[in-house]
């Protein structure tokens, strides 16, 4: 079977964190609003990676992955690892920008995490394609700040990490009418052909992603085989101290948990 690519598209991926907005996102980028699931809830919708496309008067064709969202309430992040996997396959032959989806708040562990969790995953390489996305275009506008503003009060790793990735930002409020929105959805349009041509319209190969979940499962082998034998220790430790507080456990018993707990001290 011969495998046709339509070659004339602009191919973006969109991640981050659950109910920040990524599948609204997705449909206001494809002018379509119910395309993508998009509730009103904090758990979420997307399970597994699903595509869309519209064809633009730019005479490009531009695809929108949307992926399940990281620290999803749901299913490991190690189930949710492996569906961004196929994220790639789905923006074949490789997508040319991914929308780091977040929301104007104030930012939680979680959320650096969830930054820290996306380099690992994909490498060094996906600074070059990475576009910071905020959603609540509205709560700034409100405040009478400009993003540049706001980003300068956010953590440093953030800052760090959108300076690492050329400074590539823009904000949007997905929950105001298409034509409202028209200037920010231009505004994403504008920044992922910047980011195309600034890569010389190369894209995220499959390659880059494999060589980065070689260096990430490195990575978790050594911390396995560190932390590996005394978080099996600890959970005994818990097991005995369990087994000692239960009124059943006869006293020779109890002096024998005792000194197996002596033993792990």
């Amino acid at each position: 079977m011969t495998v046709t690519f339509y070659f004339s598209e602009w191919r973006v991926v969109l991640v981050g964190k659950t109910g920040h907005g990524k599948s609204a996102l997705g449909n206001s980028l494809l002018r379509h609003r119910g395309f993508f699931e998009s509730p009103v809830s904090s758990e979420s919708v997307t399970s597994h990676c699903r595509t869309g496309y519209r064809d633009m008067q730019n005479g490009y064709r531009l695809v929108v992955v949307d992926t399940p969202g990281l620290f999803d309430t749901r299913v490991t992040n190690n189930e949710i690892s492996k569906e961004l996997v196929r994220c790639i396959s789905l923006a074949c032959p490789g997508p040319h920008a991914f929308l780091f989806v977040l929301s104007i708040d104030r930012f939680t562990k979680e959320e650096l995490d969830t930054i820290d969790h996306l380099k690992e995953l994909f490498g060094k390489d996906v600074t070059k394609f990475v576009i910071f996305v905020f959603n609540g275009k509205d709560s700034l506008e409100y405040a009478g700040i400009t993003l540049e503003n706001y980003i300068k009060k956010s953590p440093v790793q953030l800052q760090s990490l959108i300076h690492r990735c050329g400074g590539r930002m823009t904000t949007i409020n997905n929950r105001v009418p298409p034509k409202s929105k028209e200037d920010d959805v231009n505004n994403i349009l504008s920044l992922v052909e910047q980011t195309i041509r600034s890569n010389g319209d190369k894209y995220y190969t499959n390659e880059m992603f494999e060589a980065a979940e070689k260096v990430y499962q490195s990575k978790i082998r050594e911390l396995e085989d560190k932390y590996g034998k005394r978080l099996a220790e600890l959970e005994l430790r818990e097991k005995i101290r369990k087994e000692i507080e239960e009124h059943e456990v006869f006293p020779n018993k109890i002096r024998e948990l005792e000194k197996r707990l002596t033993e792990l001290e």
